[in-house]
């Protein structure tokens, strides 16, 4: 049972704080400014559709979420639903989970997903009650950057010189190269274990994962190029005001170039320019079926993190 005089209410821009306090809860790290200017961001096919639980006194206890996003089937919602530490065990994730299926249904959906922490029993066990089962596994890793030595790797440097194999960044690239190079990015991602059978993401999708319209960092853009011109990879790097690290945001080849060894060449690039602007920390994801680049971020030198499992359940 929830608190006598619990009452639902929609989410208002004023309560940015408080929501930007459950996503934190929920391993998201936000505030208030940064939720607001991302909300700011949503397109016209966005949804970020919110309700705060609030006791009689009109204390929040929790609050949900649904909203699109281009890791799930397209006909699905993700959901979050959070409680405040304080108000668990009394009910209030269940008026949130009830209130949000419901709308979901309302909305069209044909499932919801949700992501758990992989650390917490608990969690999984409650999304399993609710009918969810897991879909796949995601995790971080992190990279102390003070603790790589460029030299330790220039074997597998030199290995991808052999092939006549450079690298470039888009420094000074005229907007046809960038376009070309959103495009690359867009066609790549088709190819991850994350978006395979997934729509392939817009042009403005892929600007956005690049910051390039808020945060451009084309020098953080890297290009394996072949002898001929022919683009055969690329990693790239973004950077968040209110984190402490510079994120790996993708790492991928050209199918024509696979076994050719340029991950961790590109990656080495990638790590070369973070440390010339300071940083000490360097931070990715992964699919838990991405082997070959878990192989490679391990040589690196990445540690994972605890990580997230993503949980399915179908709607009638």
């Amino acid at each position: 049972m929830t608190h006598t005089g619990t009452r639902l209410r929609p989410y208002t821009p004023e309560d940015a704080g408080v929501f930007a306090a459950l996503l934190s809860l929920g391993g998201r790290r936000t505030d208030a400014a940064d939720l607001i200017a991302a909300d700011g961001r949503l397109g016209p096919d966005d949804l970020a559709r919110r309700r705060l639980l609030v006791g009689a006194d009109g204390q929040v206890l929790g609050g949900s979420q649904l909203q699109r996003s281009l890791f799930i089937p397209p006909d699905f919602l993700h959901l979050s639903v959070l409680v405040f530490p304080e108000a668990r065990g009394q009910g209030a994730g269940e008026t949130l989970w009830q209130e949000a299926r419901q709308a979901a249904l309302e909305l069209g959906a044909r499932g919801l997903s949700v992501d758990v922490p992989d650390a917490d029993p608990a969690d999984r066990a409650w999304a399993e009650r609710r009918g969810f089962t897991l879909r796949t596994h995601r995790y971080a890793s992190e990279l102390n950057l003070t603790g790589v030595n460029l030299a330790d790797f220039q074997p597998a440097l030199d290995a991808a010189h052999a092939q006549g194999v450079t690298f470039t960044d888009l420094s000074g690239e005229g907007d046809a190269t960038m376009a070309r190079y959103i495009e690359f990015v867009a066609d790549r991602l088709t190819e991850t274990p994350d978006l395979a059978g997934y729509p392939r993401w817009t042009a403005a999708q892929v600007r956005e994962a690049l910051r390039l319209d808020r945060d451009p960092r084309p020098d953080w853009l890297i290009l394996a190029v072949g002898p001929a011109g022919e683009w055969l990879g690329t990693t790239a790097m973004v950077r968040f005001a209110h984190l402490p690290f510079v994120y790996n945001e993708l790492t991928a080849t050209h199918p024509d170039a696979r076994g050719r060894r340029l991950a961790l060449p590109m990656k080495l690039q990638a790590v070369q320019s973070a440390q010339a602007e300071g940083f000490t920390t360097m931070r990715t994801n992964n699919h838990s079926l991405n082997a070959p680049m878990i192989a490679v971020n391990r040589r690196l030198g990445f540690q994972q993190l605890p990580g997230r499992y993503e949980m399915h359940r179908p709607l009638p």
